[in-house]
């Protein structure tokens, strides 16, 4: 008889982070309290850059906030590792649902993120009351609440694409628009995507 190995999925809806580590490399690690098969515990998510920009993008207020404190690290031109401490500012994601993956086989201290997908509004007040009884304090987001910071990231990109379509070169058009840092350029890229046309008005920049 042959062996089969099935990978294990975990689902989370909701988790609160004291700190996030991120450097040049592709990883964005978190630390993080989460309900994992009904057992409520810390320990730390492994997301790969674009995933972790999926997470702030989707996530209203909270999201807003992480990203002005993610690209202020990266302007910093800092020491690496960037460690952004939030031990203090009570940051609860509630918007998304977030399929985890053992780094380790067996391992319950590192988890992979393997896919982010966003809650709708119902599917978020239906989590509210093991939400709260988790972290106390949770926010909902609306669907039709505006993120002003990804309005701002796109206006970003699209200032940038404007730039090389009167002939200016990729470098130049870049730091003309401040997006020098690969990091920051693929969060405007993303800000700017047709699935987010409706957050803003190109007319603005006129």
């Amino acid at each position: 008889m042959k062996n089969a190995f099935t990978r294990t999925i975990y689902k989370i809806d909701a988790f609160s982070t004291s700190k996030i580590i991120f450097d040049e490399s592709d990883l964005v690690s978190l630390n993080v309290k989460c309900r994992i098969d009904n057992i409520f515990s810390e320990t730390t998510l492994l997301f790969p850059f674009s995933k972790f920009n999926d997470l702030l993008r989707f996530s209203g207020v909270v999201g807003e906030k992480l990203q002005l404190k993610v690209s202020d690290k990266l302007l910093s031109n800092g020491e690496q590792p960037y460690i952004i401490d939030l031990i203090n500012d009570n940051i609860i994601f509630t918007n998304c649902s977030l399929e985890l993956a053992h780094l380790q086989d067996g391992d319950s201290t590192f988890f992979c993120v393997e896919e982010i997908t966003p809650l709708s509004f119902l599917e978020q007040t239906k989590n509210l009351r093991t939400n709260m009884r988790d972290f106390h304090s949770v926010e909902l987001k609306n669907d039709f609440q505006q993120n002003l910071i990804l309005v701002e990231f796109a206006q970003m990109y699209i200032y940038y694409k404007g730039l090389i379509e009167l002939n200016i070169s990729e470098n130049a058009a870049r730091e003309k628009a401040g997006l020098q840092n690969d990091k920051l350029f693929k969060m405007a890229y993303c800000a700017a995507l047709p699935q987010h046309s409706k957050a803003f008005n190109p007319s603005r920049l006129i």
